[in-house]
């Protein structure tokens, strides 16, 4: 799965809210894996090609990424529980048009901007973009996701998958989360808007003076040790402290 360095679909909330951020996380050293977010990359890479090849699930039992193992349990837990949430519950009568893993991106309108969804896919007059998430700890809303929206603008602009936009009149956004599934129905004004903002905040972004702001976008951001405004936001917490301490309090300390 490759990824803007500037914005990608997982970081897109985090620029609009906090262009300055750009910067900032470029100074920052590569972030490392983990055994979790490798076990994420295990399944996606086994879906994609069971979706891609047909093959049977139980034909992968045993492949490995980065040292985590692909069991029977997470077979049934995870892989085989994200299939039958598409099967049974977007695509039951198994007609949707999809295209599995497909890079997209803005073109000229973001240069160097992209990203890889992993459904894109179409039903009637319906749109779709689907993410698998495999981590159990966060659950993720469908509704105004960012990170789908940002697939969806991608997607539309990049001409291999602009099939799946033509002359619909519904996009529905989807996170399978298994044993879960959210789902969010919008329409192409609401991510012609979204793409605005994202443009607006990307050349922001290149500003020296760039803004940065915080919130719940910082939760997964790299450079918080270096931000200002979380840095400012400490400082501000001791001195309003040390002002209600008493001098012998002080002395204390």
């Amino acid at each position: 799965m490759q990824h803007s360095k500037i914005v990608g679909g997982s970081t897109a909330k985090r620029v609009i809210n906090c262009p300055g951020s750009v910067a900032l996380v470029q100074k920052m050293p590569p972030q490392g894996s983990s055994k979790y977010a490798d076990e994420g990359t295990l399944l996606h890479n086994v879906i994609a090609d069971v979706l891609t090849t047909n093959n049977p699930p139980e034909h992968y039992l045993g492949v490995k990424y980065e040292g985590q193992v692909l069991t029977q349990e997470l077979l049934d837990d995870k892989l085989n529980a994200a299939l039958a949430l598409l099967d049974h519950e977007v695509d039951p009568g198994d007609v949707m048009e999809m295209g599995v893993e497909k890079r997209v991106g803005f073109g000229d309108l973001l240069p160097g901007v992209f990203g890889s969804c992993d459904v894109i896919g179409r039903i009637g007059k319906r749109a779709y973009i689907i993410d698998w998430k495999f981590g159990s700890g966060v659950a993720v809303t469908a509704e105004e996701n960012e990170q789908l929206m940002f697939y969806a603008a991608a997607a539309m602009r990049t001409p291999e998958t602009q099939w799946a936009f033509e002359g619909v009149t519904e996009i529905e956004l989807i996170i399978i989360q298994p044993p879960v599934i959210r789902r969010w129905v919008t329409t192409k004004a609401r991510i012609t808007e979204f793409e605005r903002q994202l443009v607006q905040a990307v050349r922001l972004s290149s500003n020296p003076d760039a803004p940065t702001k915080t919130g719940d976008h910082c939760r997964w951001c790299s450079a918080k040790a270096i931000c200002p405004q979380m840095n400012g936001d400490i400082e501000r917490e001791a001195q309003r402290v040390v002002t209600l301490l008493s001098p012998d309090e002080l002395g204390a300390c």
